[in-house]
């Protein structure tokens, strides 16, 4: 047998790392086989815990500030899932931030529950998506018997929302509030705490340790914030969700990535924002965040252009003549994202890159406008409906099976139940013309209701 997937992944594990995850492949973690271990005495069970896992996420909750944390180690797909779950029943109306991560709408399937989605404000100038406005958020509460709604914040590029504004409407409808912060674990050991979901008072918050902390893949974190639901509610829902042979590995990895957090990160935090901020200042840095829907924006979310060289053609040099892994790249952009685990050495080895390959112009961003197609089935009712198959330009009219979303960012163009319009098929067009991939399509071909 041959080691194809070790023969890849060995191929960049000497190479600096701007993706996920946190711990940037660093010598960071004493975990060996010996430690893979499962529920024996004294070393508790995530599904009932009640020595070590307990003591553990005790210590997470008062760090974080949460009224119960749990450690969560199918990532934050499965902390979304059962956050879902909780606060939902079959039939439900929930609001869902279009902007939202792929679980977000498989647990619409799972939970047999019918979205009102929020548009996210789109920037055609400079194709970045910020937040969601409050006219916006109260016109959809109106008259749709609203149960729960979710939010993302940050987003992929480091905008935080006005939670505490949003959150306020909501609770006010007596809407519960369900926050996506995956990418928001490291706020907590950073000046940004203030504007973190839990400060603003989520019901529910969803934090990927993995992301932005040194901790394995797969691990997350749920916090319950609120008295709407008990500890026992939540252990029932995670216990749907969870498997029963947890990995010790990777919760032992959420323990030092935290530990690390507390004793050193907070203020290597802010020496990797010095460097960025060096880093800046010398390429001449002009990409503009601030946004009227943006109450602030991560500065370990480092979203780049190169003269001369479109996003992909970027990751693709950065990657193999720079020994540099970035996290993604659409059409225009780049992203790296700094752990504190990054060092100065390796802000200037991505200065020097950024420098070396800068010539020409700027790739010229197309505007594309991202309307809302009309839904006529809930997401389970067209996930469970028979399928056809059909080139995606003969689509008009019929009903999609599935979602058709530019990637990056994974916005929906249409999503389960939606109508196939000529708009949305231009956009498609349009979306591959420019070089953009295009996910949930085959051979140009889409999913349709039969």
């Amino acid at each position: 047998m041959k080691s194809y997937l070790l023969d890849e992944v060995t191929k960049i594990e000497n190479k600096i790392s701007f993706g996920m995850p946190g711990h940037k492949g660093k010598q960071f973690f004493d975990l060996d086989t010996k430690k893979d271990v499962t529920e024996i005495l004294d070393t508790d069970n995530l599904l009932n815990p009640r020595g070590a896992i307990l003591k553990l996420e005790n210590q997470i909750r008062d760090i974080y500030g949460s009224k119960e944390s749990f450690l969560i180690i199918n990532g934050s797909t499965g902390a979304l899932h059962t956050a879902i779950s909780i606060a939902t029943n079959k039939g439900d109306n929930v609001l869902v931030q279009r902007q939202c991560h792929k679980s977000v709408y498989n647990a619409l399937i799972l939970n047999e529950l019918n979205p009102v989605y929020l548009e996210t404000v789109y920037d055609k100038n400079q194709a970045l998506f910020f937040g969601i406005t409050e006219e916006e958020l109260r016109e959809k509460i109106k008259g749709n018997n609203i149960k729960a709604c979710v939010l993302t914040s940050p987003n992929f590029y480091g905008g935080i929302l006005k939670l505490k504004e949003l959150i306020k409407i909501l609770h006010d409808n007596n809407i519960t509030v369900i926050v996506d912060e995956a990418h928001g674990a490291h706020l907590y050991f950073m000046d940004l705490k203030k504007y973190s979901a839990i400060e603003a008072g989520a019901d529910l918050v969803i934090n990927s340790t993995h992301k932005t902390i040194p901790s394995f893949t797969q691990t997350a974190l749920l916090h319950l914030n609120s008295d709407k639901f008990t500890r026992r509610e939540v252990m029932d829902h995670i216990n749907l969700y969870h498997t029963t042979s947890p990995s010790y590995l990777l919760m032992l990895s959420i323990e030092a990535g935290i530990k690390y957090m507390e004793e050193i990160g907070r203020d290597e935090i802010l020496n990797r924002i010095e460097d960025l901020n060096k880093l800046k200042e010398e390429i001449n840095y002009s990409i503009n965040f601030e946004h009227e829907t943006i109450a602030a924006n991560d500065p370990l979310k480092f979203l780049f252009r190169v003269r001369g060289l479109k996003g992909e053609e970027l990751l693709k040099k950065f990657l193999y003549d720079k020994d540099i892994r970035l996290e993604m790249a659409d059409l225009y952009y780049a992203l790296a994202i700094i752990s504190p685990i990054n060092t100065s050495e390796e802000i200037k080895a991505l200065k020097n890159a950024i420098k070396e390959l800068d010539s020409g112009s700027y790739e010229e961003i197309r505007p594309i406008e991202f309307a809302l197609p009309e839904k006529v089935m809930t997401p389970r009712e067209a996930f469970e409906g028979e399928m056809e198959i059909i080139d995606f330009r003969d689509a008009e009219g019929r009903i999609s099976k599935n979602i058709v979303a530019a990637y990056p960012p994974g916005v929906p163009i249409i999503s389960f139940g939606e109508v196939f319009s000529k708009d949305v098929i231009e956009n498609i067009i349009e979306l591959k013309e420019a070089g953009i991939e295009v996910v949930g399509m085959e051979n140009d071909t889409v999913e349709v209701i039969k």
